[in-house]
């Protein structure tokens, strides 16, 4: 099939793409004018000044009948097809790909770059496994309208071209490859056995409806990544004998190569004692009335870490927004501390979910159902919590 004779490999919502030998070819259904092309020209410049992994066309050309085309390297095949044959990813290559593509958008944020149409569809593997961001290039999106609906049930609910669109995107791909799927409006929330709950709750904000419910920027996305990554790939300690060699490549069914470039200190993790202590102290929601008392929780048999000093971190929290199947929070609290989520349904049931540096985050809860919910960080020196909120008339204490 033309042009000129490549392998159709399929379309999207400006053109078709036509394989080679080596070279991929995007073409557009028309011709570009000299000022225009000198546009796209420009932008694919400033695109191939940053770093990361943004796959850039390594050309603009004209075909015989006068179309304009885009040729770039080829690439292997896309994340739907990987997952399509052969389901979702491993967590560890989830958390090395969502770490890359995280690290690559907040280079092109930095920039003034954004790419306004991430969808999973947009990113590709190399022979060698590694990832790479495709279509960031926005003069051809102005200039070649042919389905603008094209993937737009997988674009951020604001329908903007922004950075808060673009974080939204990595959570729809982040969603796919850990669960084989893609969200819809009405799904359950995330829950996957051999998952950290970290990353659960991050591409739970990832994709909020609103902008500012999403973490403050891809930076933090990228940092937060990075760190669990190194966590859920630290070898075990060996019990005796040859210890395990070291650098051992990821599983080929995803990406295999985890570049120096994407690697970036992870968040320091949560102390034990102080992990537990988060886990733990959790707040009653008494169904009833205020005379009710509290049923007592069990407490830790490990030594508890003594309450912060004498300027004690203030948690500053805003009012709870209720979702119905969801609430979305937001609070400040000084820069470098840890937070967690504890959530406590009316049965006495708690859930903490730990959030690292994140001060926005979108809680999954059960529609009609009463919660208490607070907010606790923790540094060297201790924990601190916030008030418990009330949701949907609950009457807290502690």
């Amino acid at each position: 099939m033309r042009p000129e004779n490549g392998e159709a490999l399929g379309g999207g919502s400006t053109g078709d793409v036509f394989a080679f030998e080596t070279a991929a070819r995007k073409v557009f259904p028309g011709r570009l004018d000299e000022r225009t092309r000198l546009l796209l020209e420009q932008e694919l410049e400033r695109l191939s000044s940053l770093d990361g992994q943004i796959l850039v066309p390594e050309a603009v050309e004209e075909l015989p009948d006068g179309r304009c085309a885009l040729r770039s390297e080829l690439c292997t095949g896309s994340l739907p097809q990987l997952v399509g044959s052969a389901g979702r990813l491993p967590v560890s290559d989830t958390l090395v790909l969502g770490s890359a593509l995280a690290s690559t958008l907040a280079t092109a944020h930095g920039a003034g770059v954004v790419h306004g149409r991430l969808t999973p569809a947009n990113v590709l593997f190399r022979a060698s496994g590694e990832p790479v961001v495709n279509d960031f290039e926005h003069t051809p999106r102005l200039v070649f309208v042919r389905d603008p609906d094209h993937g737009s049930h997988l674009l951020a609910p604001e329908r903007a071209v922004s950075e808060g669109a673009d974080l939204y995107g990595l959570g729809v791909v982040l969603y796919l490859a850990l669960t084989g799927v893609l969200p819809r409006p009405d799904r359950p929330p995330l829950h996957r056995e051999d998952a950290p709950i970290d990353l659960l709750a991050l591409i739970e904000n990832l994709l909020a409806d609103s902008p500012a419910s999403r973490p403050p920027g891809a930076a933090v996305v990228a940092d937060v990544l990075a760190g669990l990554a190194d966590e859920h790939s630290a070898p075990e300690p060996p019990t005796g004998g040859t210890p395990p060699p070291m650098g051992a490549p990821l599983a080929m069914t995803g990406p295999v190569r985890r570049s120096a470039r994407s690697r970036k200190p992870g968040w320091p993790m949560l102390a034990a004692g102080a992990a537990s202590v988060l886990a733990a102290a959790a707040w009653i929601l008494l169904p009833g009335s205020s005379d009710q008392a509290p049923q007592a929780l069990a407490q830790p048999t490990s030594a508890l870490p003594e309450p912060i000093g004498e300027s004690p971190p203030r948690i500053e929290q805003a009012p709870p927004i209720d979702r119905g199947s969801a609430v979305e929070l937001s609070w400040r609290a000084p820069q470098g501390m840890d937070s967690a989520v504890v959530v406590t349904s009316e049965t006495g049931e708690a859930r903490t979910t730990l959030v690292r540096r994140l001060r926005t985050v979108s809680v999954p809860v059960e529609p009609g159902r009463k919660y208490c919910i607070r907010i606790q960080v923790t540094d060297a020196r201790g924990i601190e919590e916030s008030a418990a909120y009330p949701i949907r008339g609950a009457v807290c204490r502690k």
